[in-house]
């Protein structure tokens, strides 16, 4: 266990000093930190009281090669002895620990212990917890790790390993696992069951360690909400649902920032449950925004962000999820005054529907849009704007001439019109984006399109963007292994690389040699792979997600199932990757007559 000299102890003193001069208070724990609260192993996984910032402190700690937890007692515990087994019942509920004023979240409870989650920074520095317990009283010891705790010799716990808090009086004693996490923990409580196809109310609360960054005054806050099941195949994985949310307080919707993301009302959780890695949509949404920005604004690429947290659904808790941006006109650019926003989809159920769908322009269909519905055509939806009912024709109209255009138009018709419906330099980036991804399920669903003005000349042309992206990388949908030669496409791309108006095929040749050596290499997509890994990994929660989900069967007859492993999944995306990309070389050359 790490020893401290009297250099160091004196540092930790004067610079706790310091601390306490400018906040005029300790933690509010310490205050009442050994008074008798009876315990109930039925409680809340947390029941947060008032919280204050963890105090911190620039202690330098050995080269271990790992994150550390400093903890130290809240209030001095004078004869504080060793644990005592002798005469003494074991209670796996001995007390509850509040760190720095804060209760954990309870991540599980065993037939020996309860098992406490509780989120530090290293914003400032290594973190220094201030340990007081409720639910015992007069405590005789009190330890992490065999090593007894007092208020000025702070013990060094490593951040990915789970404490053993050692507790005991005259009468009981127990012991409590002390977990630590550097990601955000969201907790929802619902009123009641979650659904797929209404809103339940629900609160939000968001434990963000780093809220002060974020522009917060404490580091929890709690939010009322509604929240829903999200999806079409993935709402059909009962063992993690991923959901939506929206801030909603007497019937209103409200915008609040979260996380550092930007202000909104509507935000999504995604569970990933069937992505062996858990980030390929993130991943790939980081690399859109790398190789595209919408031509009226430089800033937005239609890519959403999204922030990893710990999710826990009432008391339980449900494992890695990305609380993220939801994909709608604010991401787009698009002004309440003007623009368009169409996007596709597939509709379960309606197998018919899909396969003649204008999705994908494999057909016009036999009906037009407003036939039976004024917002949806087929497998289309209209998103944005919606006026009236009578409007929605004329809405269309553009839209619909873009579909029969690519669907019916001949060649000349083709060559001639279709760059004043589409943007070229889009056009090629998100083929090329979609064949180096191997994005499978964004040629006919999955495909938002969007347009800021019509009265604008330079801004009239749709832009495509993609959206849900996690059968890619050589993986579909399902889990199971893709073909690692294989083109993505559909009859729009195919039409402009055979026909070649305003010769296509050399702006997607030259935007290749362009992107190939930056944002599409393999290097670089393996780099956000490795990024997000390394922050999951430091604290543990890579190990929870497994713990939690060891292993993944498909609903999909035919039942494909995994064992969670995230490393081999990482090795199989590189080699997979290595080999689609090097295939991909060759068949652009092929395709561009190069």
């Amino acid at each position: 266990m790490l020893q401290f000299n009297r250099s160091v102890l004196r540092q930790i003193l004067v610079l706790n000093a310091c601390i306490l001069l400018l906040a005029c208070a300790l933690p509010a724990c310490a205050d009442d930190g050994f008074t008798w609260k009876t315990t109930d192993e039925d409680a809340p996984s947390t029941a947060v009281t008032a919280v204050q910032e963890p105090v911190v402190t620039a202690v330098e700690l050995p080269e271990t090669g790992e994150k550390q937890v400093l903890i130290c007692l809240a209030e001095d515990l004078p004869g504080n002895a060793p644990y005592n087994t002798n005469d003494t019942e074991y209670n796996r509920n001995v007390a509850i620990p509040v760190m720095s004023g804060a209760k954990g979240f309870r991540y599980k409870t065993t037939t020996q212990s309860n098992y406490w989650l509780f989120p530090v920074s290293y914003a400032q520095g290594t973190p220094v917890l201030y340990l007081s317990l409720e639910g015992i009283r007069s405590p005789t010891s009190i330890s992490i790790n065999n090593v007894l705790l007092s208020r000025d010799h702070p013990v060094a716990v490593p951040l990915k390993e789970t404490a053993d808090l050692r507790v005991s009086n005259a009468r009981t004693r127990g012991v409590i696992r002390l977990m630590f996490t550097t990601l955000p923990i969201v907790q929802t409580e619902p009123d009641g069951d979650i659904f797929l196809d209404r809103e339940t109310p629900c609160t939000i609360t968001v434990f963000d360690p780093d809220f002060k960054a974020h522009g917060f005054a404490e580091a929890v806050n709690t939010y009322d909400a509604v929240i829903s099941r999200r999806g079409r195949s993935s709402a059909r994985y009962a063992a993690k649902h991923p959901y939506n949310f929206s801030l909603m307080k007497d019937g209103k919707k409200y915008d609040q920032s979260l996380l550092g993301l930007r202000n909104d009302s509507d935000w999504l959780l995604d569970s990933a449950y069937n992505d062996r890695s858990r980030m390929r949509n993130r991943v790939l949404m980081d690399v859109w925004h790398e190789i595209y920005r919408l031509p009226w604004d430089q800033t937005l690429s239609g890519a959403t962000k999204g922030v990893y947290v710990e999710l826990f659904v009432g008391d339980a808790y449900r494992g890695l999820y990305v609380l993220g941006e939801k994909q709608d006109r604010r991401q787009l650019g698009l002004a309440k005054t003007s623009g368009k926003w169409v996007s596709t989809f597939f509709r379960t159920g309606a197998a018919g529907k899909n396969s003649s769908s204008p999705a994908g322009f494999i057909s016009l269909g036999k009906e037009t849009p407003v036939m039976d519905d004024p917002w949806r055509w087929y497998n289309i939806d209209l998103r944005y704007p919606k006026e009236s009912e009578e409007a929605a024709e004329a809405l269309w109209e553009d839209f619909y001439d873009y579909v029969r255009l690519v669907v019916k138009g001949s060649p000349e018709e083709f060559a001639a019109h279709i760059f004043e419906y589409a943007d070229p330099d889009n056009l090629a980036r998100y083929w090329l984006f979609a064949n180096a991804a191997d994005i499978t399920d964004n040629m006919r669903k999955n495909m938002s399109f969007a347009r800021l003005d019509d009265r604008d000349p330079r801004f009239n042309r749709y832009i495509l963007v993609p959206w849900d992206m996690d059968s890619s990388l050589g993986r579909y949908y399902t889990s199971r292994t893709s073909r690692t030669e294989e083109l993505v496409s559909c009859r729009l791309f195919d039409r402009l690389i055979d026909e070649n108006p305003d010769n296509f095929r050399q702006l997607l040749y030259s935007t290749w040699q362009e992107l190939r050596v930056g944002a599409l290499s393999t290097d670089a997509i393996m780099m956000h792979f490795d990024r997000y890994y390394a922050k999951l990994s430091e604290c543990g929660a890579d190990e929870r997600e497994i713990g939690k989900f060891p292993d993944f069967t498909s609903y999909v007859k035919g039942a494909y199932s995994f064992d969670l492993n995230f490393e081999a999944e990482f090795h199989y995306i590189r080699k997979y990757t290595d080999r689609h990309l090097t295939w991909l070389d060759g068949k652009i050359r092929e395709l561009c007559g190069r």
